[in-house]
């Protein structure tokens, strides 16, 4: 027996074979036999791979030329180059052929090798030798994420398993089909821990290098809540977790109960918002099975990294997602944020920017991305304007740094408002905007934005991240990614009596809120409303209901004399550990 320690993602227990194994970091690609059978697939991989990524090329050809110039959009051209040469193609195919190696080996090995001798020749070869590579992740990319359908392929539940998991491949999960994900990398607050919360199914990342010491025959027990990976498990240890999951599902059997109400209260009766948080319209139906308040954030970025062949989606895409779960939401409020790409969340095969970021989570993104791509944002509020007159919807920008950004980004708003209503297309005309408080920057200006938003929703993700300069899915710097960390707690607390002052309501939808303990440290700091992933909602309910707002205050006010985070979370799990116990 193994056992292997990660961090823990989303709560519960599955046992079960690792007989799904994707591996979608874009790096030196394992060697993979293949039967000479499969020769035939692996080319139509291939052929489907090259021509997702040449439209790709095109695509962002096409946008580099309108938005930067032509100059820009010829920067494109020396990959369409290489990638429509034969002879590149050929020396794959050989491989793939002759070799009989999977088509993401054959794909590295040349283009790597073809970089290597370019590299040999001169230094003034060497940004070609870049190309080339990166070129061969294009392809990967497109090779990788075909493999997440075909490990799905079989009829019963299976064990995601993966070096590391990208966000675009981890959307494209079947969750009838995962019973759960573990990661050998990855960190709680990635942009993968998100979407595979939204899944619903027991999640480990970063538990260390396990794939090698596995094959289809491995028994394994992912334990969610403690971020656990165990390999072979001996029959005692076996026999436990098949208690812990009886006890899991008697847990959820109970909770359900809670679902008949939209409302949570804490013991003294004080009414306290759960919303959900969804990534896929689906979704909105579990929200509303658990009793959700609403939906507190919708993220709108699956729209473009499940796209099948690249490219960005229609309005018209956008407007069917949008109705869709405004009208399963039967009235009550959905919070759209507009689409919250660049860093890690980018659609494969495009880039937004002439030149790769040194440093993509500091570079163009979230809202920032908005602005430099009109025609992408209008399209998007379009289509939320339009999708308003099925429900109640609010319209949230993410990574607000300054008012002048929100304030550009209304303008945009009203002026594809004003075009619907001169068009006669019906629309919601008094739908709210606001922002995710996610920088420090947004907090210690927040006074000049609440005089011009109408709500606010704390990101503790990415407000953490900035806060501590941290990138939030390095495992290396993961001691300083702390949810209780004082300096977020102090930005919380700010951005609650600011919009208190100013009679704005506030809500927190990131990771933070979704853990039990801190839920009652966030009460006693003044929070009245939460939005977490739909799997939670039923749990925070029942701890809402084991407090008094009282308790709380007097929680918090421990907590903010405190000096580090550990001191924060000890004193949050004894007091819940006292109330609540220690199972699921």
């Amino acid at each position: 027996m193994k056992i292997y320690q990660g961090v823990p993602v989303y709560p519960g227990v599955a046992i079960g074979k690792l007989s799904a194994v994707v591996d979608d970091r874009v790096g030196v690609q394992k060697r993979g036999s293949i039967d000479p059978g499969q020769v035939d697939s692996e080319f139509s991989r291939l052929d489907a791979a090259f021509q997702s990524a040449g439209d790709a090329l095109r695509a962002n050809r096409e946008d580099a030329t309108k938005q930067l110039g032509e100059e820009f959009g010829r920067l494109y051209d020396a990959y369409l180059l290489i990638l429509n040469d034969p002879s590149l193609r050929a020396s794959v195919d050989k491989l793939v052929s002759e070799e009989l190696v999977n088509a993401e080996y054959a794909v590295d090995f040349t283009l790597n090798g073809y970089a290597e001798r370019l590299r040999g020749l001169d230094a003034r070869y060497a940004e070609r030798a870049n190309d080339l590579l990166d070129l061969r992740d294009r392809l990967l990319h497109e090779l990788l994420a075909s493999r997440v359908a075909d490990y799905q392929a079989s009829d019963e539940p299976t064990i995601v398993a993966a070096s590391f998991l990208k966000p675009s491949a981890a959307a494209k999960l079947d969750p009838d089909k995962t019973s759960a994900i573990v990661t050998e990398n990855g960190a709680i607050g990635s942009h993968t821990a998100i979407v595979a919360s939204a899944l619903r199914v027991p999640t480990a990342l970063g538990v260390g290098p396990f794939l090698s010491e596995t094959d289809d025959s491995t028994v394994a027990i992912v334990d969610g809540k403690l971020g656990k990976l165990i390999l072979d498990p001996t029959p005692d240890v076996l026999a436990q977790y098949e208690r812990e999951l009886e006890s899991y599902r008697a847990t959820e059997a109970r909770l359900q109960a809670l679902a008949n109400s939209t409302v949570a209260k804490t013991r003294d009766g004080v009414e306290i918002e759960i919303k959900g948080n969804i990534e896929f319209p689906s979704e909105s139906k579990a929200c509303r099975e658990v009793g959700a308040a609403g939906v507190g954030l919708y993220r709108t970025e699956f729209l473009y990294l499940t796209r099948p062949n690249g490219g960005l989606p229609d309005e018209e895409t956008h407007f069917r997602a949008y109705k869709e779960v405004a009208e399963a939401m039967e009235g009550r409020p959905v919070t759209i944020r507009t689409f919250d790409l660049g860093a890690d969340k980018l659609p494969p095969g495009l880039r937004f920017s002439a030149e790769p970021e040194p440093n993509p989570f500091l570079g163009l993104r979230s809202v920032r991305l908005s602005l430099r791509n009109g025609d992408m944002f209008r399209a998007q509020l379009r289509a939320i304007l339009r999708a308003s007159v099925y429900g109640k919807i609010s319209i949230m920008f993410p990574l607000v740094t300054t008012i002048m950004e929100f304030r550009k980004a209304r303008m945009v708003y009203n002026d594809v408002r004003d075009e619907l209503a001169e068009a006669g297309i019906p629309f919601d005309p008094d739908i709210p905007l606001g922002i995710m408080v996610e920088t420090p920057a947004a907090v210690v200006t927040l006074e000049h934005f609440a005089r011009d938003v109408d709500f606010f929703s704390i990101g503790t993700n990415d407000l953490l991240q900035y806060a501590m300069a941290t990138d939030r899915a390095n495992p290396s710097v993961a001691e300083l990614y702390e949810q209780e960390s004082p300096a977020l707690l102090r930005m919380i607390k700010k951005t609650i009596d600011v919009a208190d002052v100013y009679g704005k309501p506030v809500s927190l939808c990131g990771q933070m809120g979704g853990c039990p303990e801190n839920v009652p440290l966030l009460l006693g700091l003044g929070l009245r409303s939460l939005s977490v992933a739909p799997g939670l909602i039923l749990r925070l309910k029942e701890v809402c209901g084991n407090y008094s707002i009282s308790e709380c205050v007097e929680l918090a006010k421990r907590a903010m004399l405190m000096e580090s985070a550990a001191e924060v979370r000890m004193l949050v799990r004894n007091d819940w550990k006292e109330r609540a116990g220690t199972g699921y």
